[in-house]
C-alpha cells in the first residue's frame, strides 16, 4: 500500500472520530454540566434571584361578559352577553420568607402576586365602565345554602332582602369596583338573619371580602388576592437532582390536598409554574400546581414552533372531558353522571362558591354550553392556552394561560329574585396570564447557549464530513491503483516436435544424402 494512501486514510479516520467524539459526546456533556450548575435554586445564584422576584411583569388581561338583558334572564330567558376588554394589568410575582432545607434540598416560601392596572394599554378602557353581572353574593349564597344547608334558606332569603334590596339577581357597577376596589356590603343591621349571614364575612368564609370597619365589608373578585399571601409552598431546589427543580412537594405544609374524592386528584404534580427543570422530554408535558384552583394542570405537546429565532416546542392546555376520562373521575361528585360537561371543571370543592372553570367562550367544550348563551364566539387563535417552551434550558419563551370563570346558575325557589332564573353555566369573565420574553432575555439564550450549539453543529459536521470524504477517497484511489497492471510482451516458443515430423525429417535427410552421393 502506498504511504500517501495510508496517511490519507489515517487523517480521514482521525477527523471522523474526532467529530463524533467532540460533537456528539464531549460537547453535549460539557454543555449539560454547565446548565446544571447554572440552573438551580442554590442560594446566591442568578436563577434564584430571578425566581425569587421575577424582574419583569407578566401580562394579565381581563375580559368581562356584560349581560345586556338581565330582566329577561331573571324571568328564565336566554342570557345575551357582550364581551368587554381586555383590561390590561401588570402582574408582578415575588416570593418572601424563604427558608432552605439543605438535607431535603428544598426551599419553603410564600407566593405573592401584585396587580397594577394600566389604562394606557387597555384600548381606551378606563376601568370605570359600568358592567352588569350576576350578583355574585346573592346568587352565590342562595345556591350554596340550597346545596349545603337547605333548612337555612328562609333565613338567608330574609337576610338577602335586608342586605341587598334588589329586584333581580344582577348588579351594575364600575369594572374596578367589581374586580379590585370592592362593592359595599352592609352588615350594620341588628336583624337576626342579617347577623347570621354576616358571620360568614367576619370569619373569613366569604373569599374576596375585606373588612372596612366593624359593620361594613368590601367584596371584589381579585381585591383580596392582590399583593397578599397566595399560599405557602415547598419545592425542590434541583441541586441533588436537576429533574426535580421546582417540583412542589408540599403546600401549606401538607404533602397532598384533601379536597377531591380520589388520591390521584389530590397529588401535587409539577412546579409552581414560575420555573421548570431543563432537559425535559417533550412527551412529559408541562405540569404546574395552581393553588387558587386546588389542582395540577398539564399542557401537552402539540408541535414544533419557533420564537425570536429560537426553536421551541408548542404545548397546549385544555380541561378535557372529565366525564369520559376515568382518570379524572375523582374531580366528580358521583361519576360519571355527576361529572361536569366536557370542557368544564367544578370549582365548588375548592372555592366554596358555585363556580365552574372552562376555556374562554367554552372553547373545546360541550356544544350545550355556548348554545345556552348568546354572544359567544369560541376560536383557537383567541381562546386556546399555549406555551412555546425551550426544552434544553426549561424556559417558557412565550405563553398565554387562559381560563374562564362561570357561575353554575340554578333557580332557588325560596329566594324571590332567584326562583325563575334558568339552569345553565353562565359566563362571568376570563383571564389571560401571559409572557413574551423581550430581546434582552432571548439574546442571552441565543448568544450564551444557541451560539455555542450552532458552532458545535457546524464544526462536528465539518470534521465528520471531511473525515468521511478523505477515508472514502483514500479507499477509492487505492482500489483504482491496485487495478492498474503492467503488460510485458512474451516470446513465443517453437511448437513441440512430433513423431511424424521426426520420421519425415529422417527421410528427408536420407534423400539429401543420396543426392549428394550422386554428385
Amino acid at each position: 500500500m502506498n504511504i500517501n494512501f495510508r496517511r490519507l486514510a489515517i487523517t480521514g479516520g482521525v477527523l471522523f472520530i474526532f467529530g463524533i467524539l467532540v460533537g456528539w459526546i464531549i460537547f453535549p456533556k460539557i454543555l449539560k454540566s454547565m446548565i446544571k450548575k447554572q440552573i438551580n435554586l442554590k442560594q446566591g445564584s442568578d436563577i434564584r434571584e430571578m425566581w425569587t422576584k421575577v424582574p419583569f411583569p407578566l401580562d394579565f388581561l381581563i375580559y368581562v361578559f356584560n349581560v345586556t338583558n338581565p330582566e329577561d334572564v331573571t324571568m328564565g330567558r336566554t342570557p345575551v352577553v357582550n364581551e368587554i376588554g381586555p383590561y390590561y394589568f401588570e402582574e408582578w410575582k415575588d416570593k418572601y420568607d424563604l427558608e432552605d432545607d439543605e438535607e431535603e434540598d428544598s426551599i419553603t416560601y410564600h407566593m405573592r402576586n401584585t396587580f397594577i392596572f394600566r389604562a394606557d394599554k387597555s384600548n381606551g378602557l378606563t376601568g370605570e365602565e359600568m358592567i352588569t353581572l350576576p350578583h355574585l353574593l346573592v346568587q352565590g349564597m342562595s345556591i350554596v345554602v340550597k346545596r349545603e344547608r337547605a333548612p337555612m334558606l328562609s333565613l338567608v332569603s330574609k337576610a338577602i332582602k335586608e342586605m341587598f334590596p334588589i329586584k333581580m339577581p344582577f348588579f351594575t357597577a364600575p369594572f374596578l369596583d367589581i374586580f379590585f376596589r370592592g362593592i359595599p356590603v352592609d352588615c350594620s343591621s341588628q336583624d337576626f338573619a342579617v347577623k347570621g349571614v354576616c358571620t360568614a364575612f367576619h370569619t373569613g368564609e366569604v373569599k374576596g371580602a375585606k373588612l372596612v370597619n366593624e359593620t361594613h365589608f368590601a367584596f371584589s373578585v381579585f381585591g383580596g388576592a392582590n399583593a397578599s399571601d397566595a399560599g405557602k409552598f415547598t419545592v425542590l431546589r434541583g441541586l441533588k437532582n436537576i429533574s426535580d427543580l421546582g417540583r412542589v412537594i408540599r403546600f401549606e405544609d401538607e404533602p397532598e390536598l384533601d379536597i377531591w374524592n380520589g388520591d390521584d386528584c389530590n397529588q401535587f404534580i409539577g412546579t409552581d409554574s414560575t420555573i421548570f427543570p431543563p432537559f425535559m422530554a417533550k412527551e412529559q408535558g408541562l405540569w404546574a400546581f395552581a393553588a387558587d384552583l386546588c389542582r395540577s394542570f398539564g399542557a401537552l405537546y402539540e408541535r414544533k414552533s419557533k420564537y425570536a429565532g429560537i426553536p421551541t416546542m408548542r404545548y397546549i392546555m385544555n380541561l378535557g372531558d372529565i366525564r369520559a376520562d376515568e382518570k379524572l373521575h375523582c374531580f366528580c361528585n358521583d361519576p360519571p353522571d355527576g361529572c361536569p360537561l366536557k370542557g368544564t371543571m367544578d370549582l365548588f370543592p375548592c372555592t366554596g362558591a358555585p363556580l365552574m372553570a372552562s376555556m374562554p367562550h367554552f372553547f373545546n367544550g360541550d356544544e350545550r354550553l355556548f348554545r345556552d348563551v348568546v354572544g359567544l364566539n369560541p376560536n383557537k387563535h383567541d381562546h386556546e392556552a399555549f406555551i412555546d417552551f425551550e426544552l434544553m434550558t426549561g424556559s417558557p419563551l412565550s405563553a398565554a394561560k387562559r381560563l374562564q370563570f362561570n357561575l353554575d346558575m340554578e333557580p332557588v325557589g325560596e329566594v324571590e329574585v332567584m326562583k325563575n332564573v334558568p339552569r345553565l353555566i353562565m359566563p362571568l369573565f376570563w383571564v389571560q396570564e401571559g409572557v413574551s420574553l423581550n430581546k434582552t432575555f432571548t439574546n442571552q439564550l441565543k448568544y450564551s447557549l444557541f451560539l455555542g450549539l450552532k458552532i458545535n453543529f457546524v464544526f462536528k459536521w465539518i470534521f465528520t464530513t471531511i473525515g468521511l470524504i478523505l477515508s472514502i477517497a483514500s479507499g477509492y484511489l487505492y482500489q483504482k491503483k491496485s487495478q492498474t497492471v503492467s503488460i510485458t510482451e512474451v516470446m513465443k516458443s517453437p511448437p513441440p516436435v512430433t513423431k511424424d515430423v521426426q520420421q519425415n525429417g529422417k527421410a528427408s535427410a536420407k534423400s539429401l544424402e543420396s543426392v549428394s552421393d550422386k554428385f
